[in-house]
């Protein structure tokens, strides 16, 4: 597939960091660039080396850490807020990205280790 031309990708970016905490489809996303979602889904990757849904949990994983690096949110609103649908699917996924729960990650980055 050909690479995504910039300013559709900072399109696709912009809008995924708009609105991170909602749910967001593959649909939504190639809407805010003007392509079709399959159309979209092989440029972005041949872009970004992500497809938009990995690209999107890296997002969010991303976001979650900062929150729960500098605010004391509970774990569930910081998955909430980052657009996770549960504690559960939060915590696997974080678990699966970063290698550790949540609350261990944010004790261990809290304790300067």
């Amino acid at each position: 597939a050909a690479p995504l031309p910039a300013w559709r990708l900072r399109r696709a970016l912009d809008f995924i960091e708009a609105n991170l905490a909602q749910p967001i489809g593959l649909a939504d996303v190639a809407a805010s660039t003007g392509l079709t979602r399959m159309h979209f889904a092989a440029q972005f990757r041949s872009t970004t080396g992500y497809s938009p849904h990995a690209y999107l949990l890296r997002r969010r994983i991303e976001h979650a850490q900062m929150l729960l690096r500098s605010s004391t949110f509970s774990v569930l609103d910081v998955a909430l807020s980052c657009g996770f649908g549960s504690h559960a699917h939060f915590t696997t996924v974080f678990g699966r990205m970063v290698g550790e729960s949540p609350n261990s990650w944010r004790t261990r980055m809290l304790q300067g280790k």
